[in-house]
């Protein structure tokens, strides 16, 4: 049963695919430009003029280069406070008394 599951949501992600292929295929040749937005569960497709396509495409470009150096510096972030909370713990760890020492 898993399988037959399996199988029917790949050829809906198959037929899903093909109308957004002929969905692109017809806005260019039209003469547009389109931005696909992806969830989990939906995908919206922009269409865009060719003349503001340039600028939708740098503004986002942006979007996402600042969106992903806020990532990094979060990343940065609790590594840190990982490797900290590390260094704590081996701190506050006793250390068993040498069996030389008894």
């Amino acid at each position: 049963m898993w399988y037959r599951k399996q199988l029917r949501l790949i050829r809906r992600a198959r037929r899903a695919a093909r109308a957004q292929q002929h969905w692109l295929l017809v806005l260019e040749l039209d003469g547009l430009t389109a931005v696909t937005l992806h969830t989990h569960a939906r995908q919206l497709t922009i269409p865009v003029e060719r003349a503001e396509a340039g600028q939708l495409v740098d503004t986002l470009r942006e979007a996402l280069r600042d969106r992903r150096r806020a990532w990094k510096q979060e990343a940065r972030q609790l590594r840190q406070d990982w490797q900290e909370s590390q260094r704590l713990r081996a701190h506050e760890r006793p250390t068993p008394p040498s069996p030389a020492a008894q």
